[in-house]
This record gives C-alpha cells, sequence and structure tokens, in this order.
C-alpha cells in the first residue's frame, strides 16, 4: 500500500506549458498544469467526462479496454483535481460512457453507447444502482449522440430542463449518406424527453469537383451564451473530397478522424439556427463547450488530425481550445490555445489519430479541467488551465 501511496504521490501535477496564437502567426506560452489517470489493473482507459459538483468533488468518467469489451468507469477527485481515488469499474455499464450531466444535490447521470441505457446515481458518483432504457427517436431508431448536453438550473442549483444533440443513421448506412441530427428536450433529468426536433439547418450541401453532396451532422455539445442564444458546436459529416475523390487511394479507407467543427446559434431556444459556421474543414471535433463567468465561451477540441486549408500540416495529435467573446458568433482561430500535443504518424494511415474524445468543466477556483484520451500513454490526460 506504501508503494502504491508513494507511486500516485509521483504521479500527481506536473508543470505543463500550453501555447497560445498571439493573432501574427506566433506563440505565447502559458502556465498550465497536466497529470494522467491510469486504471490500476492497466487497459487503455479513454475520456469521456467530468463534472464539478456542489459538494466540492469533481468526478472523472471514462471507459477501460477489458478483453473484447469496454466498460464504463469512473474516479472522484477532490481539491480541484489535486488528489483522486483509483479508478474504479462500473461492471454492468458496457460501452463507453457518453453525456455526463451533473443534475445538483449529488444526481448524475449519462447514457451508454451499447445496451441503449441511461445509468443514474444519486450519492454524488460512488453508486450508479438506477438505470433505464435510453428513449428512442420518435421514428423508433436509437438515439446516439457525444458532446455535453444543456443544463439549466434554478437559484437552488438544481437542474429544471436539459437538451441534447443526438443522431441516427439512414438505413443500410455508407459514409457517403448523411447522417440525421437531432435536438431533443428533458424536464426530469434525462428520464423522458419531449420536443424532438431535427434541425433542417444543420443539413448542408458540399460541392466537390463540381458535384454537389448532401451532408448532415452527427454529434454536438450545447451551452448556453451569456445573452441567451443557444449555441451548438457540431461534427458536420466527413467532406465528400475524403471519401470521393478518384485520384485517392481508396475512399473507403477514409474514416471520421476528417469531420470537422462548425458552430450554429439559436435565437428562440431552438426553434430555428443560424446557417453552420465552419471552424475547422476536418481533423479536429470531439467538442465540449463552458461558459466563463464573463460570459466568454470556451470551446475544447481534440486533435485527430492536424489539417489546414485541406492539407495535412504537421503529424501533431493532442487537443486545442478556441474562444468566443460575442456569444458564439466569432471564435478567435488566430489565438488558439495548443492544450496537449504530440506528434504520431504510424506508417499506414496519414489520417490515424491516436487521440481523441473529451469533456471539460469549470473549477470552482475559475480555471477549466480538461480531460482528453491519449491512446499513447493508455491514461486520461487531466490539464489545469486558465484562458
Amino acid at each position: 500500500m506504501e508503494t502504491r501511496q508513494n507511486e500516485k504521490e509521483q504521479l500527481g501535477w506536473k508543470e505543463h506549458f500550453i501555447r497560445q496564437g498571439d493573432g501574427k502567426g506566433g506563440w505565447l506560452l502559458k502556465p498550465a498544469e497536466y497529470r494522467f489517470l491510469h486504471h490500476p489493473e492497466g487497459g487503455l482507459v479513454l475520456s469521456f467526462g467530468l463534472a464539478q459538483m456542489d459538494n466540492g468533488e469533481v468526478i472523472f468518467l471514462g471507459s477501460r479496454t477489458h478483453g473484447k469489451e469496454q466498460y464504463a468507469v469512473f474516479a472522484i477527485g477532490r481539491d480541484g483535481g489535486d488528489s483522486w481515488s483509483e479508478i474504479q469499474d462500473l461492471p454492468d455499464a458496457v460501452g463507453r460512457p457518453m453525456m455526463l450531466a451533473y443534475l445538483g444535490n449529488g444526481r448524475l447521470t449519462f447514457e451508454t453507447e451499447a445496451g441503449n441505457l441511461r445509468y443514474f446515481s444519486s450519492d454524488y458518483g460512488r453508486t450508479w444502482t438506477e438505470k433505464i432504457p435510453k428513449q428512442l427517436t420518435v421514428g423508433g431508431k436509437e438515439w446516439n449522440g457525444e458532446g455535453n448536453p444543456l443544463v439549466e438550473q434554478d437559484a437552488r442549483g438544481l437542474v429544471t430542463r436539459m437538451a441534447e444533440i443526438g443522431f441516427t443513421f439512414p438505413d443500410n448506412y455508407r459514409v457517403e449518406l448523411p447522417v440525421q441530427p437531432l435536438l431533443r428536450w428533458s424536464v426530469d433529468g434525462g428520464r423522458t424527453w419531449t420536443n424532438e426536433t431535427a434541425p433542417k439547418e444543420w443539413q448542408w450541401e458540399a460541392v466537390y469537383r463540381g458535384k454537389i453532396y448532401h451532408r448532415g451532422v452527427s454529434e454536438g455539445s450545447l451551452a448556453r451564451a451569456a445573452n441567451g442564444w443557444l449555441v451548438a458546436a457540431l461534427r458536420p459529416d466527413m467532406p465528400p473530397e475524403y471519401y470521393a475523390d478518384p485520384d485517392k487511394q481508396s475512399g473507403r479507407d477514409y474514416n471520421d478522424s476528417v469531420e470537422g467543427i462548425a458552430v450554429s446559434i439559436s435565437r428562440d431556444d431552438g426553434k430555428t439556427w443560424s446557417p453552420m459556421n465552419f471552424l475547422f474543414s476536418a481533423g479536429r471535433h470531439h467538442c465540449h463547450l463552458v461558459r466563463m463567468p464573463n460570459g466568454d465561451l470556451v470551446m475544447t477540441m481534440g486533435v485527430r488530425v492536424d489539417v489546414r486549408e485541406g492539407k495535412l500540416a504537421s503529424y501533431r495529435r493532442g487537443c486545442d481550445a478556441v474562444v468566443s467573446r460575442d456569444n458564439g458568433l466569432t471564435w478567435d482561430t488566430e489565438r488558439r490555445y495548443v492544450l496537449d500535443e504530440y506528434e504520431f504518424y504510424d506508417g499506414s494511415r496519414w489520417f490515424n489519430g491516436e487521440c481523441g474524445h473529451l469533456y471539460s468543466t469549470l473549477l470552482d477556483s475559475g480555471q477549466i479541467l480538461t480531460t482528453h484520451a491519449n491512446y499513447l500513454t493508455r491514461g486520461a490526460s487531466l490539464i489545469r488551465w486558465k484562458p
């Protein structure tokens, strides 16, 4: 036990520097902190959730690969993440845990992709004894999703309403077919969902070599801007140049690592949405939205492929962030934050990105805690930083 404790102390927060663009093509270095969480029995741990809770603790939610299955795992942090319990298994929660939401007074919920289930805890994440079938879409299809839901609270800190973005696959799905984006609402902490809509503004057309391609949106994250707008950070379908170009080796080789990021805004509480503002055409996705106390919106994102201007710009993988100071209308990509970075190329396919899946939470200290999955380290990366 003493050896394990000494090892945990050695593997705590380490000095880390993040980079921020200076708007002129250069970079500024800013101090941050970095650490890892690993499962005591080993195995690849992927990051899927973080939440600052009203008792001062932080919960981490992830998945662990064990054999041929993935199981949900969790850990409890204290003092803004200075100390963590060991990662524990949720053995009956098969699959990756998505859409973690803190509901106040120790209540939490998440949903799994495998088994189509929603789980609940009422003791600050110590136990997850309640599970119910995840509600299907109005059309009877399985609801898919990843990102962060909108969680709205009253003055007591109790959740009054939630919203989440999801999607369904078309029948006999192929990469050239658009997925169907959806939005729905809940007033009972995610147990039941109503007012399902399919925003037409999230269906889009791409023109490539004179041909029109119909595209959709899969996952997305939601935030309420300081002026009341709803802001959606979306993952559009793969651009057609990555699967329809006859000059490339094989369109079917390309995977969703070359999907990108777009933003859409609703000024009428989700009834209508603005046309999508494409921030990154490919290579960056898995967005999370955090609203800061001053009203700034911070979007953290995974960098699976560093694509710029349609070309592979570097071998960098990792995690970035951008900020909006006008309620989501514009995003300062020239002053982008590089939270984590490492070089990777496996000699096989240029778009293989050994990272993915992330979540962020605003700590009581005013810092942001971001977790993302670094496949090379086999653990969950934690970065504590402040924009």
